[in-house]
């Protein structure tokens, strides 16, 4: 698995498009450990929308509005951009998917610009 942010974030982007939240969850979990400061807050806010997705999937109800508040408080902190990620877009898109909202399986590329990676075909998904 990379170990590089850039690379994290971008894989697990991927992953998670396709529904791999498992996946995604492992890799930005790799890239979490060696994080540091905002970058760090950034991965584990994803984590937690992973492992969100996950339990809304498994049908529990209880555990996705809980890790999708864990992954907003992680998230608030950040601007609005950050290191290529609409964080406020995504803010708000988790606080949707909280209240059980938007249950259509989420595409985070939409969120990642075009110099994080994500093509512009991509972004129009």
């Amino acid at each position: 698995m990379p170990h590089r942010f850039p690379d994290c974030l971008r894989e697990g982007v991927t992953l998670f498009d396709t529904g791999a939240f498992h996946a995604a969850h492992d890799v930005w979990e790799d890239g979490w450990r060696v994080a540091e400061g905002p970058r760090r807050a950034l991965l584990q806010g994803l984590i937690l929308v992973a492992a969100g997705w996950l339990k809304r999937e498994a049908g529990n109800p209880v555990g996705p509005p809980r890790l999708f508040s864990r992954a907003l408080d992680r998230l608030s902190p950040l601007p609005a951009r950050y290191e290529g990620v609409d964080v406020e877009g995504l803010r708000h898109g988790i606080s949707h998917w909280r209240t059980g909202e938007h249950t259509d399986r989420p595409l985070l590329a939409r969120w990642v610009t075009p110099e994080q990676g994500a093509s512009d075909a991509t972004l129009r998904r």
